[in-house]
């Protein structure tokens, strides 16, 4: 059989003297398309653009990750001084509610991964009418802030998504234009030799530039003073690593699909870039949106004054019978004593336990109503969003990268679920009995003591959620599946169409 070769086109055609065998034949094209990728203009650019960012993405995660562990030092330093003091020795849960606080130390692959870190409140106070929730992590006017969300997750996402439907929208197409696919076709070739090929080469030369992107940014992450090189963080980044080379190849596979099925490479470039701005740019946003629209949640500041108002009206119910029996008990209506509490101390403290007990269990009652009906609409606005977002590869692998990196929306709400357990933990140890109430008497007002209040040792300590890799591994696991699905329909997809294709 004469040798094959068409010297105008910038698409080598397959060269065999003989049948090649399966895996031969698909290495034989693979390493002509490997030439054609590596030396094209789109790869040069694209991977030049993309080395030259990653520095720079890790470096303003590096500053803002530093910036917040720094709060979260103090913080965390500021309490270990409350504890050692009289607040720790004696917890009322009325003041200083800093001694009680949870505080969230920050991700140290939020340099990497930004996710929703930032946005995750730097720490939780516990009181008796529930959670109050602290301000959020980030810190305004920071460089983080002017130049958006540039992670390594961004990068990969958006410009190397980009650049596997660059180096694909023609992998078919373009050589049948050029006449390359028919002469290379006649040879004793199997199509599906060639698309493995095809696919090959497209994951050879996708995931060579993404290994130099991680690892550029975990010797930048070193040099920014962020070590990640060892342990968890290692480990957790090489799955980061191996969900965006299922989602670069996905979209390769995409790629092939399509250039697989279009008449002609501008319609195949077409279709490609409008799923890509689809897929990556704008659907993530409309989901958000339209998952507020379904299922409106109140803002925090407001949740947070009707529990209040609730709350303030509760108590002076509860402190007017209280000192209603005091009058009672004492025959004084005219002033509040401690000496004559003393002197009537068992007596009151009988008669008031009922309406301490129908004070916190109202309060429980109404202020828990309010708390699970924000609850639902989040979990309904959540869930509608991931419903959108199902649609989108994009989107799955942004959630399988963040949940890896421990910056996810299933992180955060693991952070929520163990803050409302250790709420929970400290009603029952602390606030349904509490040490301290104020009983009032016509605008007279006294605060009595009732029991000695425990010390931060007696009370449940906080369990943070676990962050180490199997955990992220559980978290991630639905929206890998997902990536999985996609790349593998897209895989399936393209071999079905190529093996139709008309190469005339």
């Amino acid at each position: 059989m004469a040798e094959a070769h068409v010297t105008s086109s910038p698409h080598i055609p397959f060269q065999a003297t003989a049948a090649p065998g399966g895996f031969r034949a698909a290495w034989i094209v693979a390493r002509r398309e490997l030439v054609e990728q590596l030396t094209s203009l789109r790869f040069l650019i694209i991977g030049v653009l993309v080395l030259g960012l990653t520095p720079l993405a890790v470096y303003v995660g590096v500053r803002d990750y530093t910036n917040r562990l720094e709060d979260y030092h103090r913080l965390a330093t500021a309490q270990q001084e409350l504890r050692a003091g009289p607040a720790g020795e004696a917890v009322s849960g009325v003041w200083n509610l800093e001694v009680l606080r949870a505080i969230r130390p920050p991700e140290p692959l939020s340099a990497l991964v930004h996710g929703l870190d930032a946005r995750l409140p730097e720490y939780w106070d516990f009181s008796p009418r529930g959670i109050r929730v602290g301000p959020l992590a980030s810190r305004p006017h920071r460089l983080a802030d002017v130049l958006g969300q540039l992670d390594v997750e961004f990068l990969v996402r958006v410009v190397l998504g980009l650049l596997a439907i660059l180096l694909a929208f023609d992998a078919v197409v373009g050589e049948k234009e050029l006449g390359t696919l028919r002469m290379t076709l006649s040879q004793p070739l199997p199509r599906a030799a060639f698309l493995v090929g095809k696919l090959i080469a497209g994951a050879i030369t996708l995931l060579a530039l993404l290994a130099m992107v991680f690892l550029l940014a975990l010797l930048s992450a070193q040099f920014f003073g962020l070590d990640l090189l060892a342990g968890d963080p290692l480990t957790k980044v090489g799955l980061i690593a191996v969900a965006a080379s299922f989602y670069l190849l996905c979209f390769y596979a995409l790629g092939l699909m399509i250039s697989s099925l279009a008449g002609s490479q501008k319609t195949s470039l077409v279709i490609l870039l409008v799923t890509w701005v689809v897929a990556v740019l704008a659907l993530p946003p409309l989901s958000t949106l339209v998952a507020q629209a379904v299922s409106p949640v109140p803002p925090v500041h407001a949740v947070e004054a009707k529990k209040r108002a609730l709350d303030e009206a509760i108590r002076q119910e509860a402190a007017r019978a209280m000192g209603e029996v005091y009058r009672e008990e004492t025959g004084q209506d005219q002033m509040v004593s401690m000496r004559l509490y003393q002197e009537h101390k068992d007596a009151i403290d009988r008669r008031i336990a009922p309406i301490v007990t129908r004070y916190v269990g109202k309060r429980r009652q109404l202020l828990g109503e309010l708390d699970r009906d924000t609850q639902r609409r989040m979990a309904r606005q959540n869930e509608v969003a991931r419903i959108i977002m199902a649609l989108s590869p994009a989107a799955a692998f942004a959630h399988a990268a963040a949940d890896l990196a421990g910056t996810g929306d299933t992180y955060a709400q693991s952070w929520w679920t163990a803050v409302r357990l250790h709420q929970s933990r400290l009603n029952a140890a602390l606030f349904d009995d509490p040490p301290m109430v104020t009983m009032w008497m016509r605008n007279m007002s006294m605060t009595l003591r009732r029991h000695d209040p425990p010390s931060i040792t007696d009370l449940p300590a906080f369990t943070p959620p676990r962050r180490d890799a199997r955990a992220a591994i559980n978290r991630a696991l639905p929206a890998l599946g997902l990536l999985l699905l996609y790349t593998g329909l897209f895989i399936a997809g393209g071999f079905i169409a190529f093996s139709r294709y008309d190469v005339r």
